[in-house]
């Protein structure tokens, strides 16, 4: 039986009064609207995962891709038995008992491992006593064998692009904010992690986001856009008036809304707001849908991206826009 699962999905309150607050220890850099931290333990937690479900690195497969070569597999294998069987067991550890959840709905493992001290055992079992003490045996090998390379190529891929999302950030969020009819509030934590979740970015909770670096595509300005992209989910919440029109329009129109039509378009949009102010800030940038493959049965069609090329430049409102949108799909 998989018990840790349960008490995964069965966190309780008593995570909110746990030990004092460390969000800020890991911080790296802070804008008005974002918070970047490179955090050890989020770090931990998905290379394990991704060691032990392979999701990431079969899904850049498939793309003709893989994983950046920062020496993780010079290191394994030239461990020690001792170390080589404590990596093994914290694999299966993982393989047993954590990825049967996906990592988009672990937000609140997330959470709990934000809140935990980086630098020494974490003493806080309101999540799990065996889990805990799991993350507490693999403490010393991850920070001995992999941290380092890790917390450097979070920060390198960091540095390379922070200049852009800086001074991109205001013409970003506030086209996404019209085009979605909604308003930024508050501050979106991006938690930077070498590996991550099969897509190498997520949003498990409005104000927090996921972003890999050892996709190859990241050390391009794609990681500038999956990071407006991913943050942008809390514009395009059910309760903003992009996804409210499109799901009124389609009632008045007595149809069903295509499966993820309200994303593909937020995809498309996002990609063109970022293309636009990297261009204004002389650089060149190709849109995640097109080169990632994202939503390609939407992106290939050339109806869905002149209506939302209209909707973008206001030659046509939103109510005009939902109405044509959906009608491509009748």
């Amino acid at each position: 039986m998989r018990t840790i699962l349960l008490f995964l999905f069965g966190l309780s309150c008593a995570i909110a009064a746990s030990a004092a607050d460390k969000s800020d220890s890991d911080l790296i850099y802070k804008t008005e609207h974002l918070a970047f931290h490179n955090n050890f333990w989020i770090n931990l937690h998905h290379f394990f995962y991704e060691q032990a479900s392979k999701r990431q690195r079969n899904k850049l497969q498939e793309d003709g891709l893989d994983f950046r070569d920062i020496g993780d597999n010079s290191i394994i294998s030239s461990m020690s038995p001792k170390d080589k069987a404590l990596l093994l067991d914290g694999i299966q550890f993982y393989r047993s008992n954590i990825i049967d959840q996906s990592l988009f709905d672990s937000g609140r493992v997330l959470k709990w491992l934000q809140k935990q001290p980086v630098n020494s055992d974490i003493s806080d079992f309101s999540l799990s006593k065996t889990f805990t003490e799991k993350l507490n045996q693999l403490r010393p090998l991850y920070d001995n064998q992999f941290w380092k390379n890790h917390r450097k190529q979070n920060q390198v891929t960091f540095d390379s692009y922070i200049a852009f999302i800086k001074n991109s950030q205001n013409k970003v969020i506030s086209k996404m904010e019209e085009l979605s009819g909604a308003r930024w509030e508050g501050t979106v934590r991006v938690d930077l992690s070498t590996y991550g979740n099969w897509a190498s970015a997520y949003s498990p909770d409005a104000y927090n986001i996921v972003i890999s670096t050892i996709d190859p595509l990241m050390l391009s300005t794609i990681f500038v856009e999956f990071v407006f992209h991913e943050s942008s989910h809390l514009l395009f919440s059910r309760n903003s008036g992009f996804r409210v029109s499109i799901y009124k329009r389609a009632q008045e129109m007595g149809v069903k809304p295509p499966a993820h039509l309200w994303h593909a378009a937020m995809f498309y949009l996002c990609g063109l707001a970022v293309r636009e102010a990297l261009q204004d800030l002389g650089a060149q940038h190709q849109i995640i849908m097109k080169e990632k493959g994202v939503f390609e049965n939407y992106y290939q069609n050339a109806a869905f991206k002149i209506i939302l090329n209209e909707y973008y430049m206001s030659e046509i409102d939103r109510e005009e826009m939902t109405k044509k949108l959906l009608e491509i799909y009748l």
